[in-house]
């Protein structure tokens, strides 16, 4: 055996080989103690083997020989399970040499290799150590020896340590489990209370509600019935004083008939001297007056009450829309504070509320953008907006920009700010043909017979539409065909006859765009691109609340809008729907019906 060790033993340390390494010329040593040996000679430049003296450059990588492992491992369980006959002796010589062997001791405990408790510790194959220790990173049991080579700088710990350790942190969340039971039984116990409140207060809300709508509606039966008294009294008046001048002029002409026939019988006499007896007695006669009569026209008093009518039918509808904007937003803002308290109250992490931008919203933005790519716009860095999430760290709320978000959350609720549209022609690229009522645009190879105009666009393949949008919240929806589209809004000043970036939507301070670029959606400003990963979408909704500087797009499928990206800034005067075209002839977009 000694002849086997002497084999297996290193140059270097002259102990058994641990964690062999085989150099190229053949000669085997620890890995730890050739890598110290060339260490030291590591100055002189030279790296050799210490006993044929080769001479290896570079530096040759080693690692660890399993063959060598694997024979080491073999040659233990030999020397445990067996061992030769050249380390042991024979049961005859032990017992006259062992003094204790006729005391009737069993002949198995004084052999050489006795027999170990069932209980022994589980020894290290490599170091012959007891695995007292235990490595977290590979989850396994080593010596102590292991911990400073092959497990250095892993996380060692002490196994009864560790769990005693681990225990107390286990009592600890049992504890607060405990605590979090009580606390949600509690809850439960007062829900019905809060429920039954919760329900009695909308009850009255919209008892409320339906008497706030009764006193309008009836501020507007009664306004109307005055409107109606008023004009029918006009009307009246009117007849009346048609009716006093028809009798009037009867009267003047009955009496003009009698002096035309007196006239007659005086021309008819032939005697002078009784012409003028007769004409005495007549009288003078006057001459007749030209007839006249004050005709009021009724087109002026029509065309000004018509005007005042669509004065107060379009503010009583801006008042009306704005108002319910307002309770719209107070109620979804409501919900979305309980939904985020109801987070924070569970102690889970709070998710960052769905994408908001200029600041371009999150979700949607890929992780692994650059930091160009997520750069935010100029409306943002001229405006910030604080977070409306005060307990997230500075790191959560430029992640997620956790923004305080008025959109409302569902299709169904932005169906009712929705509108549709118009395309202005006046603003149309020459080869952009407008049809189905000016909701329609269409890329056309040839050139479209509209007239010079100073809000054309010459350069870009762009069309804005007709209505200036401020104050209230407007929703409307596209359908697009092509390979690349762009969906935005911008200020009516932008610049439309310049060919560089002044003029194209998304890539100035006067615009934002959504751009699908055939293979994914970005969100421009001011020449600034923030990548997104949305999935493609034909139908495109678009929702903009200028007053709260809320613009959001959505992909619309089946009735139902996911949110694609939205923008917090500040809008500082109403703005136009805008679309640009590609390349592509026959490309389309199409504003879509609503209902």
């Amino acid at each position: 055996m000694a002849t086997t060790e002497e084999a297996f033993a290193c140059p270097i340390c002259l102990d058994i080989l641990k964690d062999p390494a085989t150099l190229p010329c053949g000669h085997s040593y620890c890995l730890l103690c050739i890598q110290k040996h060339w260490d030291q000679t590591a100055k002189k430049g030279s790296y050799e083997c210490p006993q044929c003296r080769q001479h290896f450059k570079p530096r040759p990588v080693l690692a660890r020989s399993n063959v060598l492992m694997e024979a080491l491992e073999k040659l233990r369980l030999g020397r445990q399970d067996g061992p030769d006959s050249s380390v042991s002796e024979s049961p005859e010589a032990l017992s006259s040499s062992d003094p204790e062997g006729s005391s009737g001791a069993p002949a198995s405990q004084t052999g050489l290799y006795p027999s170990l408790p069932s209980s022994s510790p589980q020894l290290c194959p490599i170091h012959q150590q007891v695995l007292e220790l235990y490595c977290c990173d590979d989850k396994q049991c080593i010596c102590d020896e292991c911990s400073f080579l092959g497990h250095k700088g892993h996380q060692v710990v002490r196994p009864d340590e560790e769990r005693l350790k681990i225990q107390q942190e286990l009592k600890k969340v049992r504890d607060q489990i405990q605590g979090s039971i009580a606390d949600r039984e509690r809850l439960l116990q007062s829900l019905p209370q809060v429920s039954q409140a919760h329900k009695s207060s909308m009850q009255k809300m919209l008892m409320d509600s339906q008497a706030v709508f009764a006193d309008v509606l009836r501020s507007v039966e009664l306004s109307h019935s005055q409107v109606l008294e008023l004009l029918q009294t006009h009307q009246k008046s009117a007849s009346s004083r048609v009716e006093t001048h028809t009798y009037s002029f009867q009267q003047e002409i009955t009496s003009l008939k009698q002096k035309q026939e007196q006239l007659r019988t005086l021309d008819s006499i032939q005697d002078p001297v009784t012409f003028l007896n007769t004409f005495m007695a007549v009288g003078t006669v006057d001459q007749a007056g030209d007839a006249a009569m004050e005709i009021w026209s009724p087109e002026s008093v029509i065309s000004g009450v018509r005007r005042c009518l669509d004065a107060y039918r379009q503010a009583t509808l801006n008042l009306t829309q704005t108002n319910l904007a307002s309770i719209f937003r107070v109620v979804n803002d409501a919900a979305a504070q309980v939904h985020s308290s109801g987070q924070s109250c569970d102690g889970g992490p709070q998710l960052p509320s769905p994408n908001t931008v200029t600041e371009v919203k999150s979700e949607s933005v890929k992780p692994d953008a650059k930091p160009k790519d997520r750069a935010s716009s100029t409306a943002t860095q001229e405006h910030p907006e604080k977070p409306a999430c005060p307990s997230a760290s500075p790191a959560e709320a430029s992640a997620s920009f956790c923004v305080s978000n008025p959109a409302p959350k569902t299709r169904e609720e932005m169906l009712k700010f929705r509108i549709e549209p118009t395309l202005d022609h006046n603003s149309a690229f020459r080869h952009i043909r407008l049809s189905d009522g000016y909701r329609k645009a269409t890329l056309c190879a040839e050139k479209q017979n509209y007239p010079d105009h100073p809000e054309r666009f010459m350069f870009w393949r762009q069309v804005m539409c007709v209505e200036p949008l401020a104050g209230s919240p407007y929703y409307w929806e596209l359908e697009w065909t092509g390979q690349r589209v762009t969906v935005g809004v911008a200020y009516k000043d932008m610049n439309r006859s310049a060919a560089d970036d002044s003029a194209r939507l998304g890539h100035n301070t006067q615009s934002w765009s959504l751009y699908w670029s055939g293979k994914a959606f970005s969100m421009w400003h001011d020449g600034k691109e923030t990548a997104l990963s949305a999935p493609k979408a034909k139908r495109i909704g678009v929702y903009l609340d200028q007053q709260s500087g809320v613009l959001a797009f959505y992909r619309v499928s089946h009735n139902q809008a996911q949110e694609i990206c939205s923008v917090h800034t500040h809008f500082d005067r109403p703005l136009l729907p805008s679309f640009r075209f590609w390349s592509g002839v026959g490309s389309s977009i199409s504003i879509c019906e609503l209902s």
